[in-house]
């Protein structure tokens, strides 16, 4: 049997590869769908805004760095769309990992509540 540290980790891992997989198939709409799902599941531990937030911002940046490790275009993407918003191509990589982090942690902080609530 699992401990509980280890079945936190199992867990994370598992979130994190849907919240990717759910992404590149459906676009982002699939963060808060998948976010909710875990996180109704997951209702009773206190760490699932925390956990969804951490998976989202993994998995984006995962699908961020797996073309540019491949030679693909978002390095030079990242550099037109960061100069054309006066931001610069890092601080909108960061943007772009937090938007999915924040938008699962809310989510997740939302139907946990809401379970909470009701239970």
């Amino acid at each position: 049997m699992l401990s509980p540290t280890n079945a936190r980790l199992v867990w994370f891992l598992t979130l994190t590869a849907a919240l990717g997989l759910s992404t590149w198939a459906f676009g982002w709409l699939a963060v808060p769908i998948v976010a909710a799902a875990w996180a109704w599941i997951r209702r009773a531990d206190a760490a699932v805004p925390l956990l969804a937030a951490t998976a989202a911002g993994l998995s984006w940046g995962v699908l961020l760095v797996l073309p540019m490790a491949s030679g693909g275009g978002t390095g030079k993407v990242a550099e037109v769309v960061g100069a054309a918003m006066q931001v610069g191509p890092i601080p909108l990589v960061m943007l772009t990992i937090a938007f999915p982090a924040l938008l699962a942690g809310s989510v997740a902080g939302l139907v946990r509540g809401l379970g909470a609530s009701r239970a």
